[in-house]
């Protein structure tokens, strides 16, 4: 609403006065940063009289419409250009033509951001400062409550912001703005300001930390001050400013579940006591699987089995359950370190993933975190390829594919079940939720990078269960995953065995099946069988092959020799004289049996390359390619 008075003399000496109440709106573009456009129209009622008081005054219907462009030159300066219609009835109408020049009093503040701040945890508290007027000055401080465990983090992602206000009628330069909090920080951090601010303008600024892991001796919450530190030049003369703020730190076991990766950061696989046990297990149950069974999942399987018979329970902390805190991305929730764990040998579903997450990378298997509703697992590495997978484990829908890599899921909270079940039931987990989307795998690198592990201060004694016992259970649930991997296979061939009048070709097969698996007492007795009564070339070769693995290179000799006598071109024959020949340094045998395999089967003989090789270069060529533990079976 509005009202105008207009003043229009006329050809006689009088004058007409029109008073003039209208309202309207109108619809503004900016076509341009600077340019403003408004369309607009009124509509309203005018009364006008002589200044001959001899006639009398009258009233009607004004309308009014025009369009309005601005254009800003400062910040607080703009031209403006007005055309219009006005049409008053039975009195005048015509166009209005107007320019003009405007200015804004910096009755509030502009805002300008120098960087975004993320999704913090918890809202921050704003803190107003008690200003002077005079200068740069900080008009606020917002400081978010600090998590010790991500103290690395704070290195690049803002632990609050603070305004900054010139009050100056002239521009300020050369700012800088440092953040400190003694005994927590070796140095002050220097958080990135623009450099030039102009008068009466506002700007926000992020604030950032590099804590010392100190801060990981904090058991208990508390408070302390912050320092910053703010520096500028006005008109030539530098300027120095000092403010003092409160800080709250939470414990070092705090942090909340708005976004899961942060787990992550308790991951320490570099941690004393988590090396001592899966150094100690590894070095156990070396050589006590079979050379069949991946080598991440003969890792895995020793650690669990050696977590059951250390105590491990699974037990749910009823002041911070998973499930609740899950769900309220807000709360603050307690982590275990996973030295604790080992110390406590007790912890709920976020404590015993984090712990197997920490052994399994402390031996070099990647892992990783899964998220389903109301609960966090784990899965890790097998380190190859899908397609690989599919083709060598009975049941691949067991497993999770994703991105090219191969992940084995484990519900490590069934500690006092053995290995087999908890992949069995973290598998299960897996489909039900994944067919839902309601699943997710946070690979722990790729969190790292976000959140970076750190190191418990002080150090831990781990008492590890029974070297015996754990070797035992470990072979017990190697050989309990062998036979349900080989139970499907071995019924098929004893049946094609009885179908076939216990042909050697199927015997033969029998026994490579155990071979592979590492069951070789089983393989023997398929292989011995044959011989018995046939010199079936097959049958030699991988008695062969079980001398050579067992280091009876002589007696792998004599069987090898038995095969080229009945079949002297067989590929694998030659190869397989001129393994050994090569481990008993008999060099011109190799050269003529390796040369004969180049020519006859040129991709099997490329496997074993180093056997063109002599001395310590043969071993390491050997190595490297990874062939020494290998044979090559003879399923024909």
């Amino acid at each position: 609403m509005d009202s105008s008075y207009t003043y229009i003399p006329i050809v006689t000496k009088d004058v007409v006065s029109v008073y003039s109440v209208y309202a309207g709106g109108g619809v503004g573009i900016s076509p341009l940063k600077k340019l403003n456009l408004c369309v607009y129209g009124t509509g309203g009622y005018f009364y006008s009289s002589v200044s001959d008081s001899s006639v009398s005054g009258g009233g009607n219907i004004s309308l009014k419409g025009g369009l309005t462009a601005s254009y800003a030159l400062t910040s607080s300066f703009s031209i403006q250009g007005d055309m219009s219609y006005l049409y008053n009835f039975y009195l005048n109408q015509g166009l209005g033509l107007s320019l003009g020049v405007s200015y804004s009093f910096p009755i509030n503040r502009s805002e300008r951001t120098i960087n975004t701040m993320p999704v913090k945890p918890e809202p921050l508290q704003e803190t107003t400062i008690k200003r002077t007027g005079k200068g740069l000055e900080i008009s606020s401080i917002d400081l978010d409550k600090i998590f010790p465990v991500l103290f690395k983090h704070y290195d690049d992602n803002p632990v609050g912001k603070v305004a900054l206000y010139n009050n100056e009628s002239s521009p300020v330069t050369d700012i800088t703005l440092s953040f400190f909090v003694e005994r927590y920080m070796d140095n002050p951090k220097e958080c990135a300001v623009s450099e030039e601010i102009n008068s009466k303008e506002a700007v926000e600024v992020n604030l950032f930390a590099l804590f010392s892991d100190s801060v990981l001796e904090i058991t208990e919450g508390t408070k302390v001050s912050a320092k910053l530190t703010l520096g500028y030049t006005l008109k030539g003369k530098p300027f120095s400013e000092e403010y003092t703020q409160s800080l709250e730190l939470y414990d070092r076991n705090a942090t909340t579940w708005d976004d899961d990766r942060k787990a992550a950061a308790f991951v320490t696989a570099k941690d004393p006591a988590v090396l001592e046990f899966s150094k100690r297990v590894a070095g156990w149950t070396q050589g006590e699987g079979s050379r069949a069974v991946n080598k991440n999942l003969s890792m895995a399987i020793g650690l669990h089995e050696a977590l059951g018979l250390y105590g491990l329970s699974y037990v749910v902390d009823p002041k911070t359950p998973f499930t609740e805190f899950s769900k309220d991305k807000l709360s603050v929730d307690f982590l275990q370190f996973p030295r604790q764990t080992l110390t406590y040998t007790a912890g709920d579903c976020d404590d015993l993933s984090i712990l197997f997450s920490a052994l399994l990378e402390s031996v070099g298997i990647e892992t990783a975190f899964i998220t389903i509703p109301g609960h966090i697992y784990m899965a890790f590495s097998l380190d190859i390829e899908p397609d690989t997978a599919r083709n060598s484990f009975l049941r691949p829908d067991d497993l999770i594919f994703i991105d090219n890599k191969t992940w084995l899921p484990v519900e490590i909270t069934m500690t006092k079940d053995n290995f087999l079940k908890a992949w069995e039931t973290g598998a299960k987990e897996w489909r039900e939720n994944a067919s839902k989307n309601q699943a997710k795998l946070f690979p722990m690198h790729d969190s790292w990078n976000e959140y970076k592990p750190v190191g418990l201060p002080g150090t831990t004694s781990v008492s590890m269960p029974d070297r015996l016992a754990v070797v035992n259970a470990f072979h017990s649930e190697i050989v309990s995953f062998i036979d349900r991997e080989i139970y499907p296979k071995v019924s098929s061939l004893q049946a094609q065995i009885r179908q076939n009048n216990n042909g050697s070709k199927y015997i033969n097969r029998l026994g490579v099946l155990y071979g592979k698996y590492d069951l070789i007492d089983k393989a023997t007795d398929q292989f011995e069988k044959i011989l018995k009564s046939d010199e079936y070339v097959p049958a030699l070769i991988n008695m062969g092959n079980i001398s050579f693995l067992g280091k009876d290179v002589k007696g792998a000799l004599i069987y090898y020799q038995r095969a080229s006598k009945k079949d002297p071109d067989n590929p694998k024959v030659l190869l397989s004289v001129a393994r050994c020949s090569h481990e008993m340094e008999n060099y011109g045998l190799v050269r003529e049996s390796y040369e004969k395999l180049k020519l006859l089967d040129p991709d099997l003989a490329g496997q074993f390359s180093y056997l063109a090789l002599r001395g310590e270069e043969a071993s390491r060529a050997a190595e490297i390619s990874e062939v020494m533990e290998v044979v090559v079976w003879d399923e024909d």
